[in-house]
């Protein structure tokens, strides 16, 4: 299913999420939910203004089948957007470009439009959770004051107001962001309590997840939107790593066959799937392990040279590892 909407700003875009996906709910002054319609899915989107250019969105949900959304270039958005997926994986990108972002479970991701259109594509059975901070970049930019100079200079430039192109930048949330996220989630408080305690958990969650120079996550694991042809070779290094279990390419090879460098086979991986090469093979070795256990009649030794370990122990290790108990164990109760 595809949605555009075509509001010029915030108020009326949420608006028109409750004409088009369900029902709005004004909770008090201050905080609108909307819930979805039982053909379109399941969960919610909620909205707490804070004060003036400060605001929480917090989304909980579920769709049935391909939900892609597309905002409109006629959104004003002189914003700023700090995100924290906590569950769930969507893709998106800015409309008339042809890079994409992935953002995965316990990713972070911080965006400017610069007034560009924007779609987000969520894939269906997958509870999607995440809290986002809108901010205003005249309200952004008095925050930070002198810390200015430890911004990224890219991140300088949009707040200077001299930005032109979106950004979109996703990493690895730290462990902090995620409690901050979390307890934003669950809060407590009602009334005053609860306002001025959500405000805290929204300049902490920017605060945590502001582009420093300085910041090792920052620089280490953000990514630039992938490039769709990108996409699909590293779609197409999946197929061969997985065709290939038993005796899978090394990284290297696998990046030659794909058409990318290693570098950029690794980190497309960790934006693309939530894990390294290594990992989506592990997991697929031990669900193919999972599956021979459970419908044949090969032996443990069989079953693990048949998903590419050339030991029993280690072999067993692993799978004990994965699924909580050995082999046997899992083969007996099945």
């Amino acid at each position: 299913m595809r949605l555009s909407f075509a509001a010029n700003d915030v108020d009326a875009l949420f608006a028109e999420l409750g004409q088009k996906i369900g029902s709005c709910m004004q909770i008090n002054p201050t905080e609108t939910m909307l819930n979805f319609s039982p053909h379109l899915g399941e969960g919610y989107l909620q909205r707490i203004k804070l004060r003036s250019g400060l605001q929480i969105s917090i989304g909980h949900f579920e769709v049935p089948e391909p939900f892609i959304a597309e905002v409109s270039s006629n959104l004003d958005r002189k914003v700023v957007e700090f995100q924290a997926f906590l569950s769930g994986q969507v893709k998106g990108g800015f409309l008339g470009l042809k890079d994409e972002y992935h953002v995965v479970p316990r990713q972070s991701k911080v965006s400017f439009r610069a007034n560009r259109g924007e779609w987000i594509e969520c894939q269906p059975c997958q509870s999607v959770i995440y809290v986002e901070v809108v901010v205003d970049i005249s309200v952004l930019s008095e925050l930070i004051a002198e810390q200015f100079e430890q911004l990224t200079e890219e991140f300088q430039v949009i707040l200077k107001g001299r930005a032109t192109d979106p950004l979109a930048i996703t990493w690895e949330m730290s462990h902090a962001t995620f409690q901050a996220a979390e307890q934003t989630l669950n809060c407590p408080y009602q009334g005053l309590t609860r306002r001025l305690y959500l405000e805290s958990r929204a300049l902490e969650l920017i605060a945590l997840q502001l582009p420093l120079r300085s910041s090792d996550n920052y620089s280490n694991s953000s990514h630039r939107p992938l490039k769709s042809d990108d996409v699909e070779r590293i779609h197409y290094a999946r197929e061969i790593l997985l065709k290939n279990f038993e005796n899978p390419p090394s990284l290297i090879e696998l990046a030659q066959k794909a058409g990318l460098n290693d570098y950029k086979l690794k980190q497309g991986f960790r934006q693309v799937f939530g894990t390294t090469a290594f990992g989506c093979l592990h997991h697929y070795r031990m669900e193919q392990a999972r599956i021979l256990l459970e419908a044949s009649c090969s032996t443990v030794t069989e079953v693990a040279q048949t998903v590419g370990y050339s030991s029993a122990t280690s072999f067993s290790s692993a799978f004990k590892k994965k699924f909580g108990m050995s082999p046997m164990s899992y083969k007996l109760r099945s």
